[in-house]
């Protein structure tokens, strides 16, 4: 029987990947063999749990304070070993993460080949994303299938070089993990929220906002709270110490920002579309909101979800603080015909099918 191991090691990952697995799993054709890096490690255990997803590999790289090299090192010593024993017929990695570069390259180096799941994103600025879109450059080049979510990304992989043969456009991964997480009936965390109000959820997390960056974002998101008595805002924060730090200085006092550890993915996913308005940095976020109809405020220069933003339903604000305040204001203004158009759920990013065409892509490659 051929084998397909598939390595994760965030919570994004888990949450792309954990539906492929289970079609993989489902199908029955191949022995599935799982490898968690555990690059992430409390909020990739809680996401794996609600897929009921159980690793048959943990390489447990995380360690407080790493360096970005520290941690690449260190998944492909582990994934090294894994790989020299197991021997599988195909490596899938998804996205641009240290685990999903580290892993590529290690099979790369045994002459496995790689399937990339979500590949083609593009910034083409290799300091916006910083290090994804480096990631994501050099997996496509060690990929020997690309499985891109949208016409535009199979554009970018073709443009490169990349033979189409090669490339399968399957739809988002992600839009399949909604379709499971929206319509779990086990209880979920309960958010009150007065019906008169109107539910702002804030994320931020992103490496190159550190700092004075996601120090404006917070007194952005203050000033629109402050300014719309009606509005209550939620804020899942990152683990980052940097991040927690701003908001305890800057959210302070403010009893209508909550802010909270993030919930497990079924949870965030019900809360996430009882949201009258999104703000983020998050990639995955950005595709989930486009899925859902939720106006997104997008707290970066640039995108790799450019698919979202024609739709309508995503803006770029830039990581200033006066851009977004400004952005948010005209928004939640009331009767906002921007905000109007912008709430209208779209495809772009696929149809909850993602994970069968992957599926059957596979088979016709082995």
């Amino acid at each position: 029987m051929e084998s397909v191991m598939v390595v994760l090691g965030t919570r994004p990952e888990a949450i792309k990947l954990c539906p492929l697995i289970k079609e993989l799993k489902q199908r029955g054709k191949y022995e599935v063999r799982v490898c968690s890096t555990g690059q992430h490690r409390a909020m990739l255990d809680s996401a794996l749990e609600a897929f009921d997803v159980k690793p048959d590999f943990d390489l447990d790289v995380m360690r407080t304070g790493q360096t970005l090299s520290t941690v690449t090192a260190r998944i492909l010593k582990g994934i090294d070993e894994i790989l020299e024993a197991e021997r599988p017929s195909l490596v899938l990695v998804q996205g641009d993460t240290t685990t999903a570069f580290a892993a590529a390259l290690s099979a790369f180096h045994h002459r496995i080949p790689v399937g990339h799941v979500e590949a083609g994103l593009r910034t083409y600025h290799m300091d916006s994303l910083f290090p994804e879109e480096f990631h994501r450059q050099a997996i496509s080049l060690l990929s020997s299938v690309h499985f891109a979510p949208t016409v535009s990304a199979k554009k970018n992989l073709v443009k490169e070089g990349r033979a189409e043969s090669s490339i399968f456009i399957t739809g988002n991964t992600v839009v399949d993990a909604l379709r499971f997480t929206l319509t779990q009936k086990k209880p979920y965390r309960r958010w009150s929220i007065p019906e008169a109000c109107r539910l702002v959820v804030f994320t931020a997390h992103r490496r190159e906002s550190f700092g004075e960056p996601i120090r404006g974002m917070f007194r952005a998101l203050r000033s629109l709270v402050e300014a719309y008595p009606d509005i209550i805002a939620i804020c899942p924060l990152h683990h980052n110490p940097e991040v927690r730090r701003a908001a305890a200085e800057i959210l302070k006092g403010e009893p209508r920002i909550r802010t909270v550890e993030p919930p497990e993915i079924v949870s965030f996913h019900h809360l996430l579309s009882k949201a009258y308005l999104v703000i983020t940095d998050s990639g995955g976020i950005q595709e989930e909101t486009v899925a859902l109809g939720i106006p997104t405020i997008v707290t970066r220069y640039s995108t790799e979800r450019q698919e979202g933003i024609r739709a309508g339903v995503l803006r770029l604000a830039g990581s200033g603080e006066e851009g977004i305040r400004e952005l948010g204001m005209r928004l939640l203004a009331p009767k906002s015909e921007e905000y109007e158009f912008m709430k209208k759920p779209s495809a772009v990013f696929g149809d909850g099918n993602a994970s069968v065409r992957i599926v059957d892509a596979i088979e016709k490659m082995l």
